[in-house]
């Protein structure tokens, strides 16, 4: 049995999805910067309640 990975169609597949942008400009600047300051108290706050326990 071969592996899905191993057709030149997969393969190209994947490249293509790795080189894309997360957002893709469908997304304006300024919301961005907010999600991802958002995210980073999130992890802040989730790594100090590890922490506290």
């Amino acid at each position: 049995m071969t592996s899905l990975f191993e057709t030149s169609y997969a393969r190209a597949i994947l490249l293509g999805l790795q080189r894309k942008h997360v957002y893709q400009g469908t997304v304006p600047d300024g919301e961005i910067a907010r999600r991802r300051a958002k995210n980073r108290a999130a992890r802040k706050a989730r790594k100090t309640t590890r922490r506290n326990c």
